[in-house]
């Protein structure tokens, strides 16, 4: 059964708040991030605030997931990924 972009949005809140928390994660996590954002990035349901920061944040996840320093990548990105999360979570409640 295929995750609604509700479903897919907490998935990749939920990965980003992982990345926040531990300034660590792992390719695969961003390959999934990658594929997420690739998925939401064209749905109409999207408000245009988020479908921006779901760019930047498969922008993020394509470079990471072959960066050589992961989490200098994560820690380079905190200040975004904080925001993300933000217009995230005041997304995800209308």
């Amino acid at each position: 059964m295929p995750l609604d972009h509700s479903h897919q949005l907490s998935l990749l809140r939920d990965i980003l708040q992982d990345h926040l928390a531990d300034c660590n994660g792992s390719s695969a996590e961003c390959a999934q991030l990658e594929r997420l954002a690739s998925k939401l990035s064209s749905n109409s349901l999207i408000h245009e605030e988020l479908r921006q920061a779901i760019v930047s944040i498969n922008e993020y996840s394509h470079t990471g997931a072959s960066h050589q320093q992961l989490d200098v990548h994560i820690k380079d990105h905190m200040p975004h990924i904080e925001g993300w999360l933000n217009t995230i979570t005041a997304h995800q409640t209308e």
